[in-house]
């Protein structure tokens, strides 16, 4: 038998091969499906970060210096 942490380790690969198929099917099998997702999640997380415009940042490192 495998050093129990090697096991974990090929386990957490399998499940990484796994998970990377079956996302890759999804893309092929539901492209409109797929891409209304990723649009979603990437309205979420842009929403989610604070967005300065360039000037803002040029002001604010310049009172650094």
């Amino acid at each position: 038998m495998l050093d129990q942490n090697t096991d974990r380790t090929y386990w957490m690969i399998g499940a990484v091969v796994v998970v990377a198929i079956l996302i890759g099917v999804a893309k092929v099998a539901f492209p409109d499906l797929f891409h209304k997702v990723i649009t979603k999640f990437t309205g979420v997380l842009s929403a989610g970060f604070a967005h300065l415009p360039v000037d803002s940042l040029h002001s604010l490192m310049s009172i650094f210096q």
